[in-house]
């Protein structure tokens, strides 16, 4: 055995660098749903490749590259799959699988959170995300692991996760505002300003998202 420990060794060693740079192999990962893609971030990142493309002399139309790279990603995420199948099962039986990826791209569209309480007809804001005046459960929607999983809600593929979210804090909001009759939270999407935007003061208004709305009466 001692003799045989070092060659051992080796093939373990060499079958576990083998599975972290397959693991490592880049993925869109969640980012594999066409909804996705029709995001104003990514339709950005479309348009600015498709246009850098054609500067260089290629023919890139924004849909027709969009719906090119979309059956690259497919095939590409099948053939990852397959080489990684084998690591995949090696890093969750050793407890080491990393879901979560670093930053592709900037968001050039972010999501700020607003819920809003329905009291005597008018809406009253009782939490906007980062605000000191409004800050209702900001411990908790403040917390970074809260905002990581509310960045992701934001995005259209999310909303479903997004709505048993918003009903859960719509229990809450039924206890702390007993004069409210409704509970509304939507989503405020503005792009982030270029420097001369800033310098100009000619920053876009954004925009609010179709509002998930509750009765507090059935909560109570």
């Amino acid at each position: 055995m001692s003799s045989l420990w070092p060659h051992l060794r080796a093939v373990f060693v060499s079958l576990h660098i083998a599975a972290i740079v397959a693991m490592a192999i880049p993925s869109p990962s969640g980012g594999m749903q066409r909804s996705a893609w029709k995001d104003p971030t990514v339709q950005d990142e479309i348009h600015a490749w498709s246009s850098r493309l054609t500067w260089l002399g290629f023919s890139a139309d924004p849909v027709e590259f969009e719906d090119q790279l979309w059956d690259f990603a497919t095939a590409y995420m099948d053939a990852r799959n397959k080489i990684i199948r084998p690591a995949f099962a090696y890093a969750r039986w050793c407890g080491t699988w990393q879901p979560w990826q670093m930053f592709v791209a900037p968001h050039r569209y972010p999501s700020r959170l607003h819920v809003d309480v329905l009291i005597d007809e008018t809406w009253q804001p009782i939490y906007i995300a980062r605000s000191s005046n409004h800050d209702w459960q900001r411990p908790l929607l403040d917390h970074e692991r809260v905002r990581s999983m509310l960045f992701r809600y934001a995005w259209r593929h999310h909303r479903r996760n997004h709505r048993k979210f918003c009903k859960w804090l719509a229990v809450s909001a039924a206890e702390d505002f007993p004069d409210a009759t409704q509970i509304r939270m939507r989503w405020h999407q503005t792009q982030t300003p270029t420097p001369e935007e800033v310098r100009s003061g000619s920053i876009s208004e954004g925009s609010f998202s179709t509002p998930i709305v509750f009765d507090l009466k059935v909560f109570r």
